[in-house]
């Protein structure tokens, strides 16, 4: 598995891969990032080396993908060709990068901690983008504007969510929001994802995880949800892409949650291996028995549910330890699938096994030596692209991805 850095001066906040024009075919070739933490944040649009088309249905995109060489390996050492990542269009951007999400393969939006969202429009001839729909300060406190902290995208349905517990329902040809939920929380909302067309899931910082049914008049929630113990604040929030009911969180204490939202109250299962704040948590989009996840501790982990299926023994069959100063070899299952329902072969999951808290899971660092906080990722196919406080993005153009 090859590493590959490119530095690029900024605080990475945050970055999403292009949707492919031939999705299914050929796997993205471009990405967006967000930066942090700077006098003058930007947007950037980037293009990495030519990728190949997707492998046989059966098995993985295997590891055994050309091996593109580029002149800032993770050893320091330059290699042939030089075809590192090249910057394509980069602009301007009024506040913190807080999130970013594609609405199609041409239009995406921006969050702000300036409690704005921007649209840009990618020009694919020109190998560019340009700004064009705004809504300003759609997140604020009574008097100042505050963080508009994620946004989430579900076909034309967009909905964002910020410090000031607001939820906004936006659409592209509406220059205000169509809906907006004031008190949807008492405290921040610090990411949401789509449930189902008409449904959000929400995490705040008093570890809730909330869900909303848009259509629905007033300002609660249809269903609440809430990690045991003290209120740790959650972070971030993915849904399973084929079973809506499975849904991962992560949160200040460095725990992966996992959710079935048939269930109640509770997780099924907590993951205690980060040693501090999860930021992002992925399911793969096609694949996804496998889950990555990014916290402060610079670590990004891979979490692989298919590869240990038929072993026995221990709790996971292996855990590849970082060489960095950051190991999290301190593994510990703090939960159980034991509230899991029986379910048939055709909607079961490994997540929710309980076979996957015994032999069936196992888990990989993909960044060793690294000791910046990891704060974005996102994965596509065999390619994972994350963005740190080290003013580095590293690019994976061969993940050992299983099918």
């Amino acid at each position: 598995m090859d590493i590959f850095v490119k530095f690029v001066s900024q605080k990475v906040g945050k970055v999403r891969w292009q949707p492919s024009s031939y999705k299914g075919i050929q796997f993205s070739d471009t990405f967006v990032t967000g930066s942090w933490d700077d006098e003058e944040n930007k947007i950037s649009l980037w293009k990495v080396p030519e990728v190949q088309s997707k492998a046989g249905a059966a098995g993985s995109w295997q590891q055994d993908y050309p091996q593109q060489k580029t002149p800032a390996t993770l050893d320091g050492q330059a290699g042939e060709g030089e075809q590192e990542p090249a910057l394509l269009c980069q602009l301007k951007h009024g506040g913190d990068v807080t999130d970013i999400r594609f609405v199609n393969q041409e239009v995406f939006l921006a969050s702000s901690s300036s409690g704005s969202v921007q649209a840009f429009r990618c020009n694919k001839a020109k190998q560019d983008f340009v700004p064009s729909q705004k809504w300003d300060s759609i997140h604020h406190h009574t008097a100042d504007s505050c963080a508009c902290t994620c946004v989430a995208v579900n076909g034309t349905d967009i909905s964002t969510c910020g410090e000031d517990g607001r939820i906004n329902v936006l659409r592209l040809e509406h220059r205000q929001p169509i809906r907006t939920i004031d008190e949807a929380d008492s405290c921040s909302i610090n990411a949401l994802t789509h449930l189902k067309q008409h449904e959000v899931i929400t995490v705040n910082s008093a570890g809730q995880l909330k869900i909303w049914d848009l259509r629905q008049p007033g300002s609660q929630p249809t269903r609440f949800f809430i990690v045991s113990g003290e209120k740790v604040p959650l972070h971030c929030v993915d849904r399973h892409p084929t079973q809506p009911h499975l849904v991962a969180t992560g949160g200040q204490n460095g725990i992966l949650n996992i959710w079935d939202m048939r269930k109640e109250q509770l997780p099924v299962t907590l993951f205690d291996v980060h040693q501090s704040h999860v930021w992002e948590v992925k399911f793969h989009p096609t694949s996804p028995n496998n889950l990555f996840t990014c916290s402060d501790d610079g670590t990004v982990l891979h979490w692989d549910a298919t590869k240990g299926q038929s072993s026995t023994g221990s709790a996971f069959r292996n855990m590849n330890t970082p060489t960095g100063p950051n190991p999290s070899s301190n593994l510990l299952l703090r939960g159980s699938t034991r509230n899991a329902p029986s379910v048939d072969s055709e909607t079961s999951s490994p997540w929710l096994s309980s076979e996957t808290t015994s032999n069936q899971l196992e888990i990989n660092h993909v960044l060793p030596g690294n000791c910046n906080p990891v704060n974005s990722l996102d994965v596509e196919g065999p390619q994972l692209i994350c963005g740190t406080d080290g003013e580095a993005l590293y690019y994976i153009p061969n993940m050992n991805i299983y099918l």
